[in-house]
């Protein structure tokens, strides 16, 4: 599983209805994430109209709850970044010089 640095925008829909009915937006999330098949380990509001987790799954299950994340009216974007060790860079650094030896660029 990998770990994903995850950013949302509420919409203003979003922002009437928490403020007409304030909740823990972070059980909601938490809720909906686990459905998923995902685990999320850490969830803030940015102050700039964002939420921003930290969650770990497998991309297939990224994909299931941003559909239904983007599909709730809720938000109005949604951007994942799979986030990497240093150890895990290290591995990458490693293999691509392997791969390197076998990649031919275009017109060479």
């Amino acid at each position: 599983m990998s770990l994903y640095l995850t950013r949302a925008k509420y919409s203003q829909e979003a922002f009437k209805g928490m403020i007409a009915n304030p909740s823990d937006r972070e059980a909601a999330g938490k809720a909906m994430f686990e459905a998923a098949g995902i685990k999320l380990h850490h969830m803030w509001y940015s102050g700039n109209g964002e939420v921003i987790c930290v969650v770990e799954g497998h991309a297939v299950a990224g994909s299931t709850a941003t559909m239904v994340v983007m599909a709730s009216g809720g938000f109005t974007d949604v951007d994942s970044t799979e986030l990497v060790t240093m150890s895990q860079m290290v591995d990458a650094m490693k293999a691509a010089g392997a791969v390197a030896a076998k990649f031919r660029p275009p017109g060479k």
